[in-house]
């Protein structure tokens, strides 16, 4: 039986499927005796020979060690003479179908965490550091988040539907799991104070001169009270409707600007300092450990594979259009002038002029722009939300939804006094915050779930996440298992390290040899989007049966 078909087995539990059949499929230890019935969406309730309380509670943890999917609040103890169960306040599962997206739902907006945030900050420092070489600065986030979606993928392997929150409380017990918790929750909370003060400060400084700033920051705190009601997967679908406008734009970008560029401006390549260009690596290192908040999404797909195909994907997506757009500020408005500007980019986008009628296209690309730092916004807000409903055992994070919004509110106002205090923080401080503890807690959660290889046993529903898939299916994919496109993306990662290397040693002195290595390196990067790509490709095909 196809995975698909057993999670919605799972997921609409009737008596047409006997429990003995059930702990076949699932491999769960529910005894033949357990009789499971579903009393209405959302709402399990169990019936076994047992006539104890005690009974009845060993049967409920092996209740929700046999389906993970199901979230139970408070055991369910019967009545002695073994009737259903109908108390709901007792003796319910909950089960949370709006927290379910699908790889490519995560890719995009891994895609959109990168992308859509680094366009306001950071490039400037980069230019300013490295200058004509600056674009070469995210290779070091991109393999930093290859270790990311790996780590994730693993923890998704052994603790099927639990997310980062429930997987540190699960190994490192109470206290271990609610300081890690703790350490999270105050670094998502600086992500979308940033994010939020950076939107408002960009509007106010270009575009709503005459607005108040706290008006400004309480629209986006209003929307992050509308959209903390639902789910990660309403925002996975606006974030469907608009990042793919958000990528065409940035790709077409080289061609409206086409008249401007210069490639006089890029030359020589890779003379930079080895040393700038390795600081201007590290600030991009910063950006990327926002993808951490994923962690917080690691229930809403149960395929550990797809896990980590999808962040890599979304990472080399995300990280291939800001390297356009960098490049692009470099050819048209050179590796000098820009390191001055506080958002480059814009700059870059006023200079697209198509006709004498059409020049001020920036409205129309900002317009786009918006909807997706949103959705990156809200996307941490949700992670911060299911954090404090974890911490506080609370399974209706919404609860907290209004308070933390309005808190939030009012840390936006009283962060920061200028524009230039915000990018220092932005641009300096999130390295320092990322390296102080997220290598800390990958290796302390990597070390804890080796030492505990009893526990969290997937069930058979979970087993394929596994194995990745291995049939050959589709012209260009036959040559290629899932195994081979993503050790082919590894490898095109590694030329892309080798070029910069080379053309680092030899580009002073040969100047086309520096020219060779960002030739070599711009298209080891593309082809590295297209086998994460075909990753993602594969898993969907076997997944349908292909």
């Amino acid at each position: 039986m196809s995975q698909r078909t057993a999670i919605r087995i799972e997921r609409h539990l009737s008596m047409s499927h006997p429990p003995a059949a059930c702990a076949r499929l699932y491999g769960g230890p529910l005894a033949p005796t357990a009789d499971v019935r579903c009393l209405q969406h959302g709402v399990l309730c169990c019936r076994s020979a047992h006539t104890d309380a005690a009974g009845r509670q060993a049967l409920a943890l092996e209740f929700a060690d046999a389906y993970p999917f199901f979230h139970s609040h408070d055991l369910p103890v019967g009545d002695p003479a073994g009737r259903p169960v109908t108390n709901i306040q007792k003796a319910v599962t909950h089960v949370d179908d709006k927290q379910v997206i699908n790889q490519r739902q995560l890719a995009w907006l891994t895609a959109s965490i990168i992308s859509s945030g680094g366009v306001l900050t950071l490039q400037n420092v980069l230019i300013r550091i490295s200058e004509m070489d600056a674009w070469f600065s995210y290779l070091l986030p991109v393999a930093y988040i290859f270790v990311i979606a790996a780590f994730f993928a693993y923890l998704s392997m052994r603790f099927p539907g639990k997310n980062l929150f429930e997987i540190a409380q699960l190994l490192l017990g109470r206290w271990g799991g609610a300081a890690v918790s703790l350490l999270l929750l105050f670094h998502f909370w600086m992500i979308v104070v940033r994010d939020v003060a950076n939107l408002a400060k960009f509007s106010s400084t270009l575009l709503l001169h005459a607005t108040p700033l706290e008006v400004i920051i309480l629209l986006p705190a209003l929307m992050l009270m509308y959209y903390g009601q639902t789910s990660v997967e309403v925002v996975a679908r606006v974030n469907d409707l608009f990042y793919p406008l958000f990528v065409i734009t940035v790709l077409l970008m080289p061609l409206l600007l086409a008249n401007e560029i210069d490639g006089r401006l890029a030359m020589p390549l890779l003379t930079a300092a080895p040393g700038n260009l390795w600081s201007s690596s590290m600030l991009a290192l910063g950006g990327a450990g926002d993808v951490f908040i994923l962690g917080a999404f690691l229930h809403t797909i149960c395929n550990a594979s797809h896990i980590r195909s999808a962040i890599r994907h979304g990472a080399l997506l995300g990280f291939f259009l800001l390297t356009l757009l960098l490049l692009l500020v470099i050819l048209v408005l050179g590796p000098k002038m820009p390191g001055n500007f506080f958002y480059p980019t814009y700059n870059l986008v006023q200079m697209v002029h198509i006709t004498d009628f059409l020049d001020r296209l920036d409205i129309i690309i900002l317009t786009i722009w918006f909807p997706t730092i949103a959705c990156k916004i809200i996307a941490i807000y949700m992670a911060l939300l299911i954090g404090l409903g974890s911490l506080l055992k609370k399974h209706d994070y919404t609860v907290f939804n209004k308070p933390v919004s309005l808190l939030l509110t009012i840390t936006c106002v009283l962060s920061f006094n200028s524009t230039t205090e915000l990018l220092s923080f932005s641009n300096f401080g999130s390295i320092f915050i990322v390296l102080a503890y997220q290598p800390l807690i990958v290796l302390l959660l990597a070390v804890a779930a080796k030492l505990r290889k009893s526990a969290a046993t997937a069930p058979k529903a979970y087993q394929a996440s596994e194995h990745p898939p291995s049939q050959r299916s589709s012209t260009l994919g036959r040559k290629f298992t899932y195994k081979g496109w993503l050790w082919l993306g590894n490898g095109f990662m590694a030329g892309g390290l080798l070029f910069i290397v080379v053309g680092c040693l030899l580009g002073r002195q040969m100047p086309a040899a520096g020219i060779a290595g960002g030739v070599g390196y711009a298209l080891c990067l593309t082809m590295t989007v297209l086998t994460t790509y075909m990753e993602v490709n594969r898993l969907k095909q076997s997944q349908a049966g292909g």
